[in-house]
């Protein structure tokens, strides 16, 4: 259950403040049931209704993580990596899962793998695989700027300043 005020990251929509859990009757129904009302950060103007019993759209909601819990993540995430799938669409079908799931570890091993995959290659990575690579980025910057209260810009700065500062704690 999440409370008044607190910050999440809810499926495309990124962070939002639960500003609000309201009894409320929607069109179509003749029921009264209890919502999150959340205001989406970045969308003045947008409101999101997510019924509190609808175990589906609330496991969308994920707590944004605390900065020692991304330091964690980022340190994490360095040391696994993802392998190449050959397979166009299941490489497709895996990295929409993992942009689904929103777990930052994973697409922070995502991010790395598509990365490594243009540099290897003259001549880059698809079309389809550079729009997962942006999505999943998006979702970064948004989550880990919010939480370490940076830029967006500064958020690739920051990860690689931790994947150094790691390579010397662990040499």
């Amino acid at each position: 259950m999440h409370n008044k005020n607190e910050y999440v990251n809810y499926s495309t929509y990124g962070i939002c403040k639960i500003e609000d859990i309201c009894q409320k009757q929607m069109d179509g129904s003749s029921d009264r049931r209890s919502y999150y009302s959340l205001k989406p950060v970045n969308q003045s103007s947008a409101k999101i209704f997510v019924p509190v019993d609808n175990a589906e759209l609330t496991g969308r909601m994920r707590p944004v993580p605390p900065p020692e819990e991304i330091d964690r993540i980022i340190t994490s995430a360095k040391h696994k990596n993802m392998p190449w799938v050959n397979d166009r669409k299941q490489r497709l079908a895996n990295f929409q899962n993992i942009l689904a799931k929103g777990n930052e570890e994973e697409l922070l091993s995502l991010i790395r793998c598509l990365y490594f995959r243009s540099k290897e290659r003259a001549s880059g990575i698809s079309y389809v695989d550079a729009q997962i690579l942006k999505k999943a980025e998006n979702i970064i910057e948004q989550e880990f700027a919010f939480s370490l209260k940076i830029s967006a810009q500064n958020i690739g700065y920051y990860i690689k300043s931790k994947f150094e500062s790691s390579d010397e704690i662990s040499a």
